[in-house]
């Protein structure tokens, strides 16, 4: 299907969406960089993209106080991938005291 809409896999789901009259998240490879603020290695985005699941955003729907990409936190943080994730001491976030 990706195919048929020139490999614009974006296109291909809103369209879906529009027709069952729903909502998506979309997230890709440029989405999940944008957010850690650097490149990933294909290893990287190997495992991290396992993380994202049909249903990985429906748990974070809802939730109060976060922004549109948090939950990309959570997804980093279970594949094990040096991130900006939540409690990543090694990016100089300060510690409490």
């Amino acid at each position: 299907m990706v195919s048929a809409y020139g490999g614009d896999a974006y296109r291909l789901l809103t369209e879906l969406a529009n027709v069952l009259e729903t909502s998506v998240a979309y997230v890709d490879r440029l989405t999940v960089e944008a957010h850690l603020e650097r490149p990933l290695s294909d290893t990287e985005w190997s495992v991290i993209s396992r993380q994202f699941t049909a249903l990985a955003f429906d748990e974070h729907i809802g939730d109060v106080g976060t922004v549109r990409t948090d939950w990309i936190d959570d997804m980093v943080i279970r594949a094990g991938i040096p991130g900006r994730g939540r409690g990543d001491r090694s990016l100089g976030q300060p510690r409490r005291r």
